[in-house]
């Protein structure tokens, strides 16, 4: 493995990122949408590099109506919302935590992937914690948003979320997850996404408040927990 004491930048799509320029000590990835390019990308970059931190970076759906649009959180928790299958009473069956795959596994704890330095982060740098659902497929039926939501509960949507956690934790790397949120999951309209000031906030906050410190500083103020 090369050694190199760097961060690493990724995020599913350029755009994403198109703030975020590559330098001695920061590394940029494009992981692709969805969790399996991000698992395949994510672990061959670990696998090759050593980074003392990893950023993961992107937008995301906000669950609640009524709660403005673009704001700005951390990952606290993430999990794989529709990667199951159907019970014998027609319900859906999560694959962690059924006897396939325990919910207990490592890096699972009751089905879910908790981050042990977003608390910190988030009081250092003043972003609220959220718990988000990773998805295969968006849906814009509310009724089965409603459902998913009280048996997975969460403020977020993504794509990617829980495969980068899967990914870092398992490499043994700390990562941080920030997302914007663009839209509201339900109804889902792309002419009522505000991508642009998402991503604008997600640039802005790396580059004026992770990107301007010393590495050794900012693991230090990351990692303490």
């Amino acid at each position: 493995m090369e050694h190199c004491l760097k961060v690493l930048i990724c995020a599913s799509t350029e755009g994403e990122i198109a703030g975020i320029k590559p330098s001695e000590t920061v590394d940029t990835l494009v992981t692709g949408v969805g969790y399996f390019s991000t698992i395949y990308n994510l672990t061959k970059r670990l696998l090759l590099h050593e980074y003392c931190l990893v950023f993961a970076v992107g937008i995301a759906g906000d669950y609640r109506l009524d709660n403005p649009v673009p704001q700005l959180y951390v990952v606290n928790n993430a999990r794989f919302a529709d990667t199951g299958f159907e019970g014998e009473n027609g319900e859906f069956v999560p694959l962690v935590g059924s006897k396939f795959m325990p919910g207990n596994q490592f890096p699972f704890s009751n089905g879910v992937i908790h981050s042990h330095i977003a608390q910190h982060f988030a009081q250092h740098f003043g972003v609220d914690m959220c718990t988000v659902n990773t998805v295969n497929q968006t849906r814009t039926d509310r009724k089965y948003i409603e459902k998913m939501l009280k048996k997975f509960p969460a403020e977020i949507e993504t794509m990617e979320s829980a495969a980068l956690h899967y990914v870092a934790q398992l490499q043994g790397v700390p990562m941080i997850e920030i997302r914007a949120t663009s839209n509201h999951v339900a109804p889902k309209s792309s002419e009522k996404w505000i991508i642009s000031e998402a991503v604008d906030m997600l640039n802005i906050f790396l580059n004026k408040q992770i990107l301007n410190k010393d590495i050794n500083d900012l693991t230090r103020i990351i990692c303490q927990y």
